[in-house]
């Protein structure tokens, strides 16, 4: 099982996205799981959130553990905004 990482930066708030190679017993080629963490800009971080959803191509699965991690991001804002007076 080989893994790699990717980091990016979306409302100030790093995103740390992981993929991973799966080899399975009925294919000679295997398949890709994906996963994130979340780091704050004063260090904070977020356990890891892995999606088991198998991909057959790691641009499939880091994209969608990105996108998780966007929608994730967008959900905290919100919910400050909605709470601030």
């Amino acid at each position: 099982m080989t893994s790699r990482d990717r980091t990016s930066t979306y409302k100030g708030t790093t995103v740390t996205v992981r993929w991973k190679e799966i080899k399975t017993t009925s294919s000679s080629s295997g398949v890709f799981i994906s996963s994130y963490v979340l780091t704050s800009m004063n260090g904070t971080q977020t356990e890891w959130r892995q999606f088991h959803t198998p991909f057959h191509t790691y641009d499939t699965a880091a994209a969608y553990a990105l996108a998780e991690a966007y929608r994730f991001i967008d959900l905290q804002n919100r919910s400050a905004r909605s709470t601030t007076p």
